[in-house]
């Protein structure tokens, strides 16, 4: 295997831009959704406990369909399969901002999860079989750097919602039909991305017979898989309840809030694009190590930070720090798993994450519905700074030190 992210080109094929496209539109539908769905549920009578099973309800169910994902990817081909994930997630986004209570709530995000599952299964496949070891981790940096520059714009257009429509009717800013107006701009804004990935065509060799969920590398799918078990047992706890962390602390507004998580993305997309350049001088799994390590005392400042500054630092440089790792991690996994591996690593991994995910979210909303609101946060970021520590500790045990005792020796100088 040669060694991924050294000498990287920018030359992506019409597929690729068509695919990088749908991203970016996806991207700002996700920034609008992430951004208002906590405070939407509230404006629905929805309290913490309901925050935290919702935040988890698409993570279970995109974990409960990768397997079936995969099985439909490797017969109908990874294009294929995203344009049906992109249309059961327009579905669910819509079925979420039409809601009128709970029941409506958890039928979109039991679609948004089945199409998320379908979408995050093809995703890195689809990118790993339209390039190659000149311009996968570039490509997969390009692909991190579009959705971290949609959450840009997302939020910062998204924060500015509200309150648009607030003057326009005359009604709270915070109310139900304010944050609802939101998620429709949401889903106006996936439909819009459907139009790219409806032009996607297969790539790769599809598979009617066969064992559809056989792994030949399974040691190696093992070590890829464990380090994000960990990130997603820490991540579920806090980053999807931020921005009730963030308004909650210091009483800021929407569009202050949308402003704060806009330039937050912005700095990650920036972070991402550098990774390539950070890779060619370290190599893949330093790099991840490097810039995930150092994500951990801004985190600490995140959580515990007194002042609104502090945690304003924090959150872009953490952020940017840990959210850029991921695609060098991403191009590095699909570069060290056999092509057939790939849409089960994508499964694997998908359902290692999100359970976790889903598991620390729920308790998050147990947690913060028992606790006062300080003491509540102050355990739960404690909580996630564990995990993420474990997992640098499992990428440096599992993958680095591993590639390094594996890696061949350097060859004799020849005898004079």
């Amino acid at each position: 295997m040669s060694a991924p992210g050294r000498g990287q080109s920018w030359r992506f094929s019409r597929q690729v831009w068509l695919f990088l496209a749908a991203v970016f539109s996806f991207g700002l539908s996700q920034a609008f959704t992430g951004l208002f769905l906590n405070f939407y549920l509230r404006a629905l009578g929805l309290g913490p406990e309901w925050q935290g099973l919702m935040n988890a309800l698409p993570a279970v169910t995109l974990a409960a369909l990768s397997l079936p994902a995969v099985a439909l990817a490797r017969r109908i081909s990874n294009a294929h399969t995203l344009k049906v994930g992109a249309v059961l997630s327009v579905v669910g986004t819509v079925l979420l901002a039409a809601a009128g209570g709970p029941v409506m709530v958890i039928a979109g995000a039991l679609v948004q999860g089945a199409g998320a599952a379908l979408t995050v299964v093809a995703s890195s496949p689809f990118m790993a079989n339209n390039s190659d070891e000149s311009n996968r981790v570039t490509l997969f940096s390009v692909q991190n750097a579009l959705m971290t520059g949609a959450g840009f714009l997302g939020n910062l257009l998204g924060g500015q919602v509200p309150g648009l429509y607030a003057a326009w009717t005359g009604t709270p800013a915070d109310g139900l039909g304010a944050l609802r107006t939101a998620l429709l701009v949401a889903a106006a804004l996936q439909l819009a991305g459907l139009l790219p990935v409806l032009a996607l065509k297969p790539s790769g060799k599809t598979t009617r017979e066969g064992r559809s969920f056989s792994i030949q590398d399974k040691g190696t799918m093992a070590r890829l898989v464990a380090p994000n078990i960990l990130v997603g047992l820490g991540a579920g706890a806090t980053i999807p309840f931020l921005n009730v962390f963030i308004e909650g602390k210091f009483q800021i507004s929407y569009a202050g809030l949308g402003t704060l998580f806009a330039w937050t993305s912005l700095a990650t997309a920036a972070t991402a694009l550098l990774q390539p350049l950070l890779v060619r001088r370290m190599g893949p799994l330093q790099a991840v190590l490097v810039v995930q390590a150092s994500s951990l005392p801004f985190l600490a400042v995140l959580g515990f930070a007194p002042s609104l500054w502090l945690v304003t630092a924090a959150l872009f440089t953490r952020g940017a720090l840990m959210n850029a790792a991921g695609p060098v991690y991403s191009a590095y996994a699909m570069s060290a798993l056999p092509e057939r591996d790939r849409p089960m690593y994508s499964a694997v991994n998908v359902i290692a994450w999100d359970l976790g995910w889903a598991a620390s979210s729920v308790l998050s909303g147990v947690v913060r519905g028992a606790l006062p609101f300080t003491l509540a946060f102050q355990l739960l970021f404690a909580w996630t700074l564990l995990m993420y520590a474990g997992s640098v500790l499992s990428i440096y045990l599992g993958l680095y030190r591993h590639a390094r005792r594996n890696a061949p020796a350097p060859a004799a100088p020849p005898a004079a």
